[in-house]
């Protein structure tokens, strides 16, 4: 299960985050994406409204960047002249199983409205306790092999995995053999060279087998297309059940037609007949004849395998 997060009525019960803050949503995407990081498992998805939050903020106040999301952290912007609340509930409505989501707010009306839509609830006065909890636990003090290990910030360290890093995107293609192991590779996918993440999603789309399947899923949020695009034909190859929605969406909604190319792609490698209707709405209704053709060629082979 996901949680959709009403970002502003988050930010209203945060006891150190507060709307009159000019910068309280990345405020609030920082401290979701630090939660995250300690949690795991499940992915948010934060909607916002399209612009500043209007509680008598200057009148100079210049309308904030757009936030990028991060694997397991998708941040999700009203369009202009409509509500988080409805953006919301668009969302669900789109979604082949609504119940898969838990919307966190302390909106009586949106809640009523979400579970009229098949999601289930959470109080965002309750969910703040969970953030608050993971994000404030005191670390573990280092042992005293931790505590005289080099620091990143050292010159010599930094050369050293500057190099690393130069190395692995001079690959041209994975070895025959594999060259490490899976947790290694994760952890290459959410680094912050774009580039690497991008290998990592196409390692362990080859090689990671079940364990890959969440944070490919975590992938499909990750800022840069292509990226995206190689955890979705990666999950073409190691997905199962909890990854169809996942592609689906990205299908339908991703803004990039390298992304939605790949999602129906992969939705024929997969080629479980509960995917026909995202493809056929794709095959009809996208705006990219590429994409289009991709459902097409997607249906012919899932048709062909389940006659």
């Amino acid at each position: 299960m996901s949680y959709i997060i009403d970002g502003h009525n988050l930010i209203g019960v945060m006891p150190d985050i507060h709307l009159r803050q000019p910068d309280d949503e990345e405020r609030l995407v920082a401290r979701l994406q630090s939660y995250r990081a300690r949690a795991g498992g499940r992915a948010l998805i934060i909607f916002f409204d399209s612009g500043p939050y209007a509680i008598d903020l200057p009148a100079d106040t210049p309308i904030r960047p757009r936030l990028a999301s991060t694997p397991g952290v998708e941040v999700r912007f009203a369009r202009p002249g409509q509500s988080a609340d409805d953006a919301i509930l668009d969302f669900l409505h789109a979604a082949r199983q609504p119940g898969q989501y838990a919307v966190v707010t302390n909106d009586q009306e949106l809640m009523a409205r979400a579970r009229g839509a098949g999601a289930s609830v959470l109080r965002a006065s309750e969910f703040v306790v969970q953030v608050q909890r993971k994000v404030t636990r005191p670390r573990k003090a280092p042992t005293p092999d931790e505590a005289t290990a080099p620091s990143p910030n050292d010159p010599a360290f930094a050369d050293l995995s500057a190099a690393f890093l130069a190395a692995e995107k001079a690959q041209k293609r994975f070895p025959a053999k594999k060259t490490a192991d899976i947790d290694t590779w994760i952890e290459r996918l959410y680094t912050g060279d774009r580039q690497l993440a991008e290998r990592a999603a196409q390692w362990l789309g080859e090689f990671g087998g079940d364990r890959a399947q969440e944070p490919l899923r975590d992938a499909l949020t990750h800022a840069d297309p292509a990226v995206r695009a190689a955890a979705a034909l990666g999950l073409g190859n190691v997905g199962r059940r909890p990854a169809f929605d996942a592609l689906c969406d990205r299908l339908a909604h991703d803004g990039n037609s390298m992304v939605r190319e790949a999602a129906a792609q992969a939705l024929g490698r997969i080629g479980n007949r509960s995917l026909i209707p995202a493809l056929e709405a794709a095959a009809r209704a996208d705006s990219k004849s590429k994409v289009r053709r991709a459902a097409e060629q997607a249906l012919a082979s899932i048709k062909a395998r389940n006659p």
